[in-house]
Formats: C-alpha cells, structure tokens, sequence
C-alpha cells in the first residue's frame, strides 16, 4: 500500500501542525507516505527531517490519494484506486458551502472529531465518513523543558491560553472571566499567546491590549484600570520548544473558543499535565472525556464576525457554541482551589490527562489509519 499525501504540511499553522503529524503517523505504522505539500502562505517554517526525507520519494505507484485540504480545492484523480478526503470544520453545518458537493465527490471522508461526523452527514455528505483523531509526538510530555521567565508568576497559579487572534477564539470571554473572579490581591496571574496572520506582532500587540483595556472597563470592578491584575500577552513567534517551555511555565490552560476542530494547544495542555478547561464542542468532547480537563457547557448561537473567510462559510446561517460566562468562572475557580489546598483530585486530573494524551501516539494513530486502508483493492 503506497499513500500519496497531499496537505499544507509547510504553511506554519496549526492545520499544518496537524498534517505534519498526521504524515509521521502513517509513517510510524508502516504506510509507504509520500508527502506533497499545497502553499497557502509565504512561511518557510523549518519541518521535521523525516518529513524532508519522505518528499524525496517518488509518488509513481501510489494506491491511494489522501488530500488534506480545504473541500472547496479537492480534485479527484481516477489514477488512484481510493480518494479520500480529511478535512475540519467548526460550526454546526456547511451546508450554504460547496463542500458537501466536492466530498462527495471522493469516496471516502476522514473527519477529526465524532462530532464532525455528524455535522457532515447533517449537511449531506453521503460517502463513508471515519474518525481519524489528531495524533501527537508524545515523547515531548516525557522531556523536561525548561521553564520561562515570567514576570510576576513566582508562586502563583497561572492561567493561559494560545490561539490564533480572531473570533473564533474568544479570547475576551477568558479576559472577562479572569477578572471577574478572581481579585486583584489572590495568587494568580494570566497570559495570552497568541498571533494574528498578516499583522506584526506589534499591530497584534496593540488589538490585545485594546481588548483587554475595553473588557476591564466595560467590567468596573475597580475605580482605575491600573487596579487591576496585569494582563502578560506574547504576540512573537516561539517555537515548539519555547511552546512547550510556555506550557511547563504554566497550571491551567482556558480555550473559550465558539468552535474547534482539535485544539492542539489544548490537548498539548492536557499532555503536560496543565488540566485544561475549554467549551464542549468539537474534538475537545474527544480528548477530555476521560477526565483530563473540565469540559463547559453553553449554547448554539448564529456565527458573528469571522469577515476574513470564505464568503460561503462561517455565516449567520450555522451556529456555534458560546461558552457560559459564569460556568467559565466556577470551573477556574474550582481548579485553583484544588491547586491552593493541595486536593488530591487537583493531581489525579493531571495524571488522568497525561495518561489520556498517550492514546494519540504516532503509532496509535497511524494503526487506525492503516486499518481503514487495509481493505483497498
């Protein structure tokens, strides 16, 4: 079985992210992977050596064709016994979009989550669909990083997040619960990671402030702004190994977010044991079922403001999740408390999420994709 991948595996985003892994997966179980990349951007971000070593293979007698992409640029190719389709998606349909055409045009759908599935079938898709969950180097949960220098956090329990500076994310949802719940004299403190694509980290810089300046006014908690704990954004590129020194630097990981595919920050929190709370939506239901993490609820609600996207997608005609305001507060509460008074069930969380995270290996995950590829005549 020869597998031709053709994915944005060099586009320095978490979606590559996500096919790099997927590519070393395969690779780990024994599928002969050739890898293609497709550019979406200008980055030249520096990839893993044995993906560069599995470019250099010849893609002439391949079998199968997975194509890691966007539905609306799949191309089926007659040449390949099976095509099949992996792709993501963050609200509740597509149906408005011509996704549900060009899937099922291929012969098979590969989806990330189990809630996914069943938004593609709710939206049309009538060509098999299986689960292809993210898979992760999880030697890096093993491996000791060291810690960032970070400014007034000695001794106190630090609550953060890393995503991409747009509205899906919701980061002012994490802003206004931290300021909310928690005084400005308690021993936490709060950072924001977090990028916007095509803006400096300086411009980037700026919109988080405003953000925050605005959620603390629109909050009047205190009578000066300055009365409030101080809010630690980082908009500059790190590297893995510095994301990982973030993650060691940190307790408590918060994705808010109206939707996600994955969230591989978030399951990367899990893995280093920082017990994550996130939204229950999309592929975080998947990895937090076990009990690495808090799970909190909200309600569907018209998709806002996603203005730079596809003009047939994130519409006010699908929904996605908002988060509740005040479930968010209580469950950052109730993790700090089990963090200040040493509760055993504050440990047990994080060695249930270290343990979780160890189900996404390479080998895991590229066993289940050789199992759906077994059956290809």
């Amino acid at each position: 079985m020869k597998v031709l991948y053709i994915g944005c595996y060099r586009d320095g985003t978490g979606w590559a992210r996500a096919a790099i892994d997927y590519i070393l997966s395969m690779d780990a179980a024994g599928i002969d992977v050739v890898p293609r990349p497709i550019k979406l951007n200008d980055r030249q971000p520096e990839l893993p050596k044995r993906i560069l070593e599995l470019e250099k293979k010849s893609d002439k007698g391949c079998d199968v064709c997975v194509q890691h992409v966007l539905p609306h640029m799949l191309d089926y190719n007659g040449r390949f016994k099976k095509n099949i389709v992996l792709y993501a998606t963050e609200t509740d349909s597509f149906k408005r979009s011509i996704w549900t055409e060009r899937i099922n045009q291929m012969d098979e759908a590969w989806v990330i989550n189990q809630e996914m599935k069943t938004v593609s079938k709710n939206s049309g898709v009538n060509i098999p669909i299986k689960v292809i969950p993210h898979a992760c180097d999880v030697s890096k949960f093993q491996r000791s990083h060291e810690k960032l220098n970070i400014p007034n956090s000695q001794g106190k329990f630090v609550f953060y997040t890393i995503g991409d500076f747009t509205r899906r994310k919701n980061l002012s949802s994490f802003i206004r619960a931290f300021h909310t719940e928690f005084d400005s004299e308690e021993p936490v403190s709060m950072i924001i990671k977090t990028h916007q694509y095509g803006v400096s980290p300086e411009g980037c810089m700026d919109q988080v402030r405003e953000m925050c300046l605005n959620v603390k006014t629109g909050l009047k908690i205190y009578p000066t702004l300055d009365d409030y704990k101080e809010d630690l954004i980082i908009t500059d590129f790190l590297y893995d190994e510095e994301i990982a020194r973030l993650h060691q630097s940190c307790d408590c990981f918060i994705m808010p977010s109206y939707g996600e595919a994955w969230c591989i920050p978030a399951f990367d929190a899990m893995g280093f044991g920082n017990t994550p709370i996130c939204t229950r939506v999309g592929g975080m239901t998947d990895f937090l079922k076990d009990g690495g993490g808090v799970l909190v609820d909200g309600r569907y609600e018209p998709v806002f403001g996603m203005v730079d996207t596809f003009k047939d997608m994130y519409t006010a005609k699908e929904n996605w999740k908002s988060i509740d305001p005040i479930s968010l507060q209580k469950a950052m509460r109730d993790v700090f408390n089990l963090w200040k008074t040493g509760d055993k069930k504050y440990g047990d969380m994080q060695k249930q999420g270290r343990l979780s995270a160890e189900n996404y290996s390479y080998r895991n995950i590229g066993n289940i994709m050789r199992s759906f590829l077994e059956h290809v005549n």
